[in-house]
């Protein structure tokens, strides 16, 4: 009996520690799994009724939610670069994730050709309104008042160009731009100079001082346009060296160009020659490896130090990027239309020295002037005095390190227009393929050094001198045109550009010159000012952005 017991004993143990084995055997087993799913919805939200998260058991399955955003269609739900699927579509997950939604713009295409075109015919015609005088052919500084130096007058002239270039003579507005062109250009002789006054030193002893839009074909045809203007008559200003700048009459050299290829006057083409000649025979720098162009004409024979040391352009020799890399630019234009039909029997000794003279300029711009650590010009070199004696970089006293973005455009230019002369010589290839190697280097630094993206996210910034910045534009569009895809860099402008039409706009229509950074970048706010963000310079650059990305998106 005691044999049975114990036997019975063992057994109801035995049987009971299987059960409990078995149990805690299946409670490991059955524990319910669970996982939890979270929606970044990306800038969007979800749909009425749908949770940010939605936790299930493993093995279970869920619906994947709708969400919206304005103007954006949902392309679907990612984890990481994988589409886990659709709205609606059923998804089991495997572990807790996050998912993302990704959106597609619903928005139609934008014709950037059209928009950009209505903006700047807008934005020319309220510069007129607010700025111009047709009766005295007087711009003001700002909308209230002064009178600008010819550089930011000039710009305006560069607006109506712009705007120009893009227009047949049966669009409606072709005929209030010609005449505004009209305007400004006879506007512009009230800058233009008859005498030159004191101790002058020339250095083409033949020049002339030609009677307005007449030449002769030869490089002694000369016109000089002063900083300031006489508003009491054309063609009259009398002014000594001092007051007459290389740069600014590149600048004026310019539009009288464009002007002639817009309205096809020999006139502006004969006058953007004299003053090409007056800027190559006395501001070119012919000294070995030092072809570049001066700034202030007076200064070219002086080496005076501010306060004993220090030193400033316009008492000291110095070769500068704002006039010698627009003058290689602007060579290089003259020698393909003076080379043309109809013009190269009387330009063509000229139109030679023209392009070698660009070439020069062009090699001294990307020689000495250029940085190489990120592949923009630099301001200017000081010389030293009996440089003309001395040898390499003995001869430069200082190099101004300051990188401005219209010197590195207008090199971007000149490089550009270099190329396609080249491409299209027979014996060219070697030197086309040099400018073409380089124009690539430089449209990718000067979008690398020039646009900020720590502004606003997903925006680029520029330079609040959008003057300076235009000419960025101006290249990259330039250098486009030679087979080199500059797309990503115009959008970048483009982008920073219609940012600052929806959102830095004034009551008066203006639109900063600051595209990102708006009008709290500026502080200034005199009539006279040249630092006004309103003044004419800072505000035609900006509308002949848009005449020059509607014709970028039109071709």
């Amino acid at each position: 009996m005691k044999a049975f017991k114990k036997v019975f004993a063992v057994s109801v143990a035995a049987a009971l520690a299987c059960v409990l084995f078995a149990a805690c055997g299946d409670s490991e087993e059955e524990a319910p799994v669970n996982y939890t799913v979270s929606f970044d919805v990306n800038g969007g939200a979800l749909t009425e009724g749908a949770s940010a998260s939605v936790t299930v058991k493993q093995g279970e399955s869920i619906t994947l939610p709708a969400a919206a955003k304005e103007d954006y269609i949902l392309s679907g739900w990612y984890l990481g670069t994988q589409l886990i699927g659709v709205a609606g579509a059923s998804y089991t997950p495997t572990a807790s994730v996050t998912l993302k939604a990704e959106w597609e713009n619903n928005l139609p295409a934008v014709d950037y050709a059209a928009e950009n075109t209505e903006r700047a015919v807008e934005y020319a015609k309220q510069i007129h309104d607010l700025y111009w005088d047709s009766t005295t052919h007087l711009s003001k500084l700002t909308p209230n008042g002064g009178t600008p130096f010819l550089w930011p007058y000039t710009e305006q002239v560069s607006m109506v160009n712009g705007i120009l270039n893009n227009m047949e003579e049966s669009d409606e507005d072709y005929a209030f731009f010609t005449g505004y062109l009209e305007e400004l250009l006879d506007g512009l002789r009230y800058y233009r100079i008859k005498a030159v006054t004191g101790d002058v030193v020339w250095q083409n002893s033949c020049h002339t001082l030609a009677t307005f839009g007449e030449t002769d074909g030869t490089a002694n045809s000369y016109a000089i346009y002063n900083s300031g203007r006489d508003s009491s008559q054309k063609d009259n200003v009398t002014s000594g060296m001092d007051g007459i700048f290389f740069d600014d009459n590149i600048w004026v050299a310019k539009e009288f160009y464009f002007a002639y290829l817009n309205l096809g006057q020999e006139k502006y083409l004969n006058e953007a020659v004299n003053i090409v000649n007056w800027i190559i025979g006395e501001g070119y720098e012919e000294a070995a490896d030092l072809n570049g162009i001066y700034w202030n004409w007076a200064a070219r024979y002086k080496f005076e130090y501010k306060n004993g040391t220090g030193l400033d352009d316009n008492i000291h020799a110095s070769l500068n990027s704002c006039s010698s890399a627009p003058t290689a630019m602007m060579l290089a234009k003259l020698y393909q239309t003076l080379n043309g039909e109809g013009l190269k029997t009387k330009f063509e000794t000229l139109a030679q020295e023209y392009l070698t003279k660009a070439g020069a300029i062009y090699e001294f711009c990307y020689g000495t002037l250029r940085n190489p650590s990120n592949g923009c010009l630099r301001d200017k070199i000081f010389l030293k005095e009996g440089f003309e004696d001395m040898t390499g970089d003995a001869r430069i006293e200082l190099v101004d390190a300051q990188i401005l973005p219209y010197n590195t455009g207008t090199h971007m230019t000149a490089g550009a227009e270099l190329y396609k002369i080249y491409s299209e010589k027979s014996d060219g290839a070697g030197l086309a393929k040099i400018y073409n190697k380089r124009n690539q280097a430089v449209v990718e630094a000067a979008d690398k050094y020039f646009a900020n993206t720590q502004v606003v996210q997903g925006q680029y910034s520029y330079h609040e001198n959008s003057w300076f910045t235009s000419f960025i534009l101006e290249g990259f569009i330039d250098i486009d045109e030679t087979g080199i895809d500059c797309g990503e860099y115009v959008e970048h402008m483009r982008s920073a550009l219609d940012y600052a039409w929806k959102n830095h706009r004034a009551e008066d229509k203006l639109v900063c010159p600051a595209w990102i950074e708006g009008w709290n970048k500026f502080s200034d706010s005199g009539v006279n000012s040249e630092g006004n963000p309103r003044q004419i310079l800072l505000q035609s650059a900006n509308a002949h952005c848009y005449a020059m990305l509607a014709g970028y998106y039109a071709l």
